[in-house]
């Protein structure tokens, strides 16, 4: 019987994962939050632990996707700033930010440029 329940629980979890994706912007959206939350002050990208699996799976999938624009937009311009970058994949500055340090990190982007604000 609880085997059952599990996988009802997941049939429902599973259709609704599948209705969000066809909303207009359902995704994008949730994966912002949860990032949000991953990424609170204190919470570091292991706070997720209270995703299941599917989720997680979903977010890294979509980090991935994000990362691949945000490599072929920097490559496409040349040079940017995070505001340009943040207007073209309709994230936040700081979304920009922890992905531009994580792939520079990475070896796959080399941040420059720094200058006093005006």
């Amino acid at each position: 019987m609880k085997n059952e329940n599990v996988k009802m629980g997941m049939g429902m979890m599973e259709d609704m994962m599948q209705s969000m994706m066809k909303g207009a912007g359902g995704m994008p959206e949730m994966c912002m939050k949860m990032m949000q939350q991953m990424t609170s002050a204190g919470g570091g990208a292991n706070a997720g632990g209270f995703a299941s699996p599917e989720m997680r799976g979903l977010f890294e999938e979509w980090e991935r996707s994000l990362e691949e624009e945000l490599i072929k937009f920097v490559k496409d311009s040349g040079k940017t700033t995070p505001s340009d970058i943040s207007a073209k994949l309709k994230i936040s500055q700081d979304t920009v930010l922890l992905l531009v340090g994580k792939l520079a990190r990475e070896g796959k982007l080399i941040i420059g440029g720094i200058r006093v604000a005006e």
